[in-house]
């Protein structure tokens, strides 16, 4: 995604190697026209089972479970964020700590759509998971309550990351744009979870609608079956008559209404890793960063609270406030200041290297340490 950037890859992956003391591997997956998604996720899943069967192993060639940490940056970040959801199960070897720079979680840029008062947005076409509104604290609320008529707001939007730095000259928005139809041969690919995880969390802000045909008279059948000639002349008739059927037009994107999701599901034995986040003070990407913290430190005290403190006591205050803060610490967000905080781009950003570096130290202390939330 950023020219010209393998000598500076090379650089980061020996500053982690050296700070982690431990065995790097890098995938290289293939991500073009040639190859669209979802070729760069199977690469990366095949690159993944590839360590598992090849590098688990004792000096008598047997297997054994190991805690594994998984870093990335932009594309290479949407890949991480999506290894480090899925592969986190419990009882056998697994991602247990997670570093993203920068990451494109959503690749649905709702900041692409026109603007529509939150008060006349539609509901999703398909129901949802949850009634619980993707802006809202879901461990505040009890049980969904029906919505209300609202007002329109006369408070001005607030400028987002993207719109506030995407003439920026690294990484501008109209390059990611022109990435992301480059990557995905179909628009409905970006509303994949595994293409845009923090779907994982709550539903896309847009939707595909289908357009409405203008055939309805051919797709009228009478209400009595016609007799065999009489079926043979009107098909002979429309054989010649017939206009040639038009191709049908493309969906339309549209924005909607946003859900909650809640992940991991109940049920199964994902435990979710440790996470360390970057992004830039200036960079179009940071408030997907933002994101993602928010979603991840939700998501980690609702399950350690439901775990450890039973249902009874999911709104007590003083037990929510607390397993926050735990989350808090599990999952760590740095924005750098200023720039775009790219580990890869080293012109212009002096601390990259100390970025890099503490990521790696990061990685040791994490896949050390034996706590378990």
């Amino acid at each position: 995604m950023i020219p010209e950037t393998t000598e500076a890859e090379e650089l980061v992956i020996s500053g982690l190697q050296k700070a982690s003391a431990a065995t790097v591997v890098r995938i290289n997956y293939r991500a073009s026209p040639v190859y669209p998604y979802p070729t760069p996720f199977h690469d990366v899943l095949s690159g993944y089972d590839w360590i598992l069967r090849n590098l688990l192993q004792d000096q008598f060639q047997r297997p054994y479970l190991a805690r594994l940490g998984v870093c990335g940056e932009l594309m290479g970040g949407s890949l991480a964020t999506m290894l480090g959801l899925t592969e986190c199960r419990l009882g056998e070897s697994r991602i247990s700590a997670v570093s993203l720079s920068n990451p494109i979680v959503d690749w649905v840029f709702h900041e692409d759509l026109p603007l529509v008062d939150p008060a006349d947005l539609p509901e999703p076409v398909a129901p949802e998971e949850t009634a619980f509104p993707a802006d809202e604290d879901v461990m505040a609320l009890t049980v969904p309550t029906p919505l209300k008529p609202v007002r329109k707001s006369t408070k001005k939007q607030q400028i987002t990351s993207w719109q506030q730095y995407g003439d920026n000259p690294i990484i501008p928005t109209l390059t990611l744009s022109a990435e992301r139809d480059v990557l995905f041969s179909r628009s409905e690919h970006c509303f994949d979870r595994f293409a845009s995880p923090i779907h994982f969390f709550r539903s896309p802000y847009a939707q595909m609608v289908a357009t409405q045909q203008d055939d309805m008279f051919a797709s009228t059948q009478p209400d009595e079956p016609l007799d065999f000639e009489t079926q043979m002349s009107l098909d002979h008739y429309d054989s010649v008559t017939h206009k040639p059927v038009e191709a049908p037009e493309p969906p339309v994107l549209t924005r909607c209404r946003a859900y909650t999701r809640n992940y991991p599901p109940a049920g199964t034995n994902l435990s979710l890793p440790k996470w360390t986040i970057m992004a830039g003070a200036e960079s179009p990407l940071r408030d997907q960063a933002r994101e993602l913290t928010r979603a991840l430190r939700r998501s980690t005290a609702r399950h350690a609270l439901k775990t450890y403190a039973g249902r009874s006591r999911w709104h007590d205050a003083n037990e929510k406030t607390a397993y926050e803060e735990k989350a808090e610490k599990k999952v760590q967000f740095d924005e750098c200041s200023p720039g775009m905080g790219l580990w890869t781009q080293h012109e212009g950003n002096e601390d990259w290297k100390k970025h890099v570096h503490d990521v790696g130290n990061w990685m040791k202390s994490t896949l050390s340490n034996d706590t378990k939330f």
